[in-house]
């Protein structure tokens, strides 16, 4: 119906060219429709919280804990595709946020922006929950110099990524108004493109207030008819979503990244990296896949490491080999890939023990992808950031 009511505008302005009985008509038919128009809102959220912070230079700078300032323009689904309606209609957008998070002339004034997806659940009359990933850049920090910032051992670069989880209460305080509640998760991280990169986490409260508006309520009032009221909040549509096809995928993914050796070493080269994984999915719901796979890594910088333990290194000392098990998330044409896994093949312990993967994944028509991953070592520690891409196979 949206393109069927643009379509009317562009006539009766530009054209003139419809009949006045037509165009009426047009408009009566056009007005019947509940969700004219494009459902959006604007969010203000205030947070507050602690560092959850694992080294030892920065304790006194992140005493006082964090506050930050967010700003967000959403745009509100319908339900009118299929997708919308397995996610419970989600809501999505670009957000900006402001903060303090701890001694500036140590760790900067960060600022940063970035995208975000809320999964409503629990829906009540006035209230429900939304879970919520905001993914980003955050830039304007203050990084670790061995001269002038020696005590920031957590942020080795101005620009770092910008990740956000959280859970958030939405109570309707009226048609225009929300007020929002929640908790939430930030952490900054270069990925170990530079050092030092233990990397900032912070978890706190949050509180906030939505307003809702309907980006064609002006011009039809204006333009069109003085009488008519836009719906600020949509009728959600609740067409039964059909029964999925399960199906099993088969991928092959390629990626590059850079680091950065250890600031210890007084060092400023970067190395390269890579990874190779075959991996095997089974689609079992709308939402969800389950998955293994074989992992093959090279990082250039153990070469540094291993000449410096061993004396000798050999091109094999900078591979490793592992195999992981896959969750995946499924939204439409996008993927969330959560992984963990283990090591199969190692020169030694400098890896740890398991490692992690969280991936957002983009698949382009039926057969290949693009994939923006970071793996980990033994846990939340950043090893690299992965750049890459691949093809699959389904049936």
């Amino acid at each position: 119906m949206m393109w069927k009511f643009t379509l009317f505008v562009l006539l009766l302005f530009y054209g003139r060219c419809l009949p006045a009985q037509d165009t009426t008509d047009l408009w009566k038919k056009a007005r019947l429709n509940p969700n004219l128009g494009r459902h959006k809102f604007i969010e203000l959220k205030l947070h507050g919280g602690t560092h959850l912070y694992t080294g030892d230079e920065l304790k006194n700078a992140l005493n006082d804990g964090y506050k930050s300032l967010e700003l967000r323009m959403g745009w509100q689904s319908t339900g009118e595709k299929e997708w919308q309606r397995v996610f419970n209609y989600p809501s999505y957008g670009i957000g900006f946020y402001t903060g303090d998070i701890g001694n500036p002339t140590i760790l900067g004034n960060p600022s940063g922006v970035y995208g975000f997806f809320y999964a409503p659940f629990h829906r009540r009359k006035r209230n429900h929950f939304e879970a919520g990933l905001s993914l980003g850049i955050t830039y304007d920090l203050n990084p670790y110099d061995s001269t002038t910032n020696p005590l920031n051992d957590a942020i080795g670069s101005k620009l770092d990524a910008y990740v956000n989880f959280g859970i958030t209460g939405v109570l309707k305080v009226s048609n225009s108004f929300d007020f929002l509640y929640g908790i939430d998760l930030t952490h900054f991280s270069n990925g170990r493109t530079h050092t030092p990169n233990l990397g900032l986490n912070m978890a706190g409260l949050n509180i906030g207030v939505r307003y809702h508006y309907n980006t064609i309520r002006g011009i039809v009032k204006q333009q069109i008819d003085p009488t008519y009221e836009a719906a600020r909040r949509p009728t959600f549509i609740t067409t039964q979503v059909p029964p999925l096809q399960r199906y099993h995928e088969i991928s092959l993914y390629g990626a590059f990244g850079v680091v950065q050796a250890s600031s210890d070493e007084k060092l400023e080269a970067f190395y390269g990296t890579a990874s190779l994984i075959l991996g095997y999915d089974y689609r079992f719901s709308h939402k969800s896949s389950v998955g293994i796979g074989l992992d093959g890594f090279y990082d250039g910088s153990l070469g540094w490491t291993y000449q410096k333990r061993y004396g000798e290194v050999r091109p094999s000392d900078k591979m490793l080999m592992g195999t992981h098990l896959a969750y995946v998330l499924n939204i439409k044409r996008f993927q969330v890939r959560a992984e963990v896994g283990t090591y199969v093949w190692k020169r030694d312990n400098e890896k740890g023990d398991y490692f992690m993967r969280l991936a957002i994944r983009y698949n382009i028509a039926k057969y290949g992808f693009l994939q923006l991953g970071l793996k980990t070592v033994n846990g939340a520690a950043s090893d690299w950031i992965e750049w890459g891409g691949g093809g699959k196979v389904r049936w």
